[in-house]
């Protein structure tokens, strides 16, 4: 079964990561140079347009300005994912700089992946509770993620996920409940 974390609120699935990328243009400091607070407020505001996640905490390293030079920021978005940032200047001229950068690594608190097994489960009437994940995940497509749940019989199981996009989407396999096939089944 295929899952996919979306944004919308209501769905409660959410935590909105998007690994992507942007380019802006910052005048900021004396158009060679920017602070990392200047920086870091910059990419923020990038980061809430693009992926329509607040971002808190967010520092970045402070740059010159040099077409080429590399930065990182570090910060949690409001869905407590925490992210990496890479970035680089792209172009400079006397009022700025442009550059761009991409978010590079994601954990994702591991209740996240909990509760949105726990409805998919209930929803496709497998009858698994008490879902338990790695408390963090590294947020990598293909990567797979092995939690445990308990069946009605109270027997622990295990329940594979696979990370299928770099917006927290996964496909997952239930296996088969115990004195049946040994083959594993698939939710899809």
């Amino acid at each position: 079964m295929h899952v996919k974390l979306l944004l919308v609120p209501t769905l409660a699935l959410a935590f909105g990561l998007a690994l992507f990328g942007c380019s802006a243009e910052v005048n900021v400091g004396d158009g060679s140079d920017a602070s990392g607070e200047e920086l870091a407020e910059e990419v923020q505001a990038d980061y809430v347009d693009q992926a329509g996640v607040e971002m808190r905490g967010l520092t970045c390293e402070g740059v010159e300005g040099n077409e080429g030079e590399k930065f990182t920021c570090t910060g949690r978005n409001e869905r407590s994912v925490q992210l990496k940032i890479s970035g680089e200047v792209t172009d400079t001229d006397g009022d700025g700089f442009d550059y761009e950068w991409r978010v590079t690594e994601a954990i994702a608190p591991g209740v996240l992946y909990e509760r949105a097994l726990r409805r998919e489960l209930e929803e496709r009437g497998v009858g698994l509770s008490d879902v338990r994940c790695p408390v963090e995940i590294e947020v990598d497509v293909g990567e797979e993620i092995e939690c445990e749940a308990t069946d009605r019989n109270g027997v622990t199981r295990t329940v594979e996920l696979r990370l299928t996009d770099r917006d927290g989407g996964f496909d997952y396999d239930v296996p088969e409940e115990e004195g049946k096939d040994g083959e594993g089944a698939s939710a899809s």
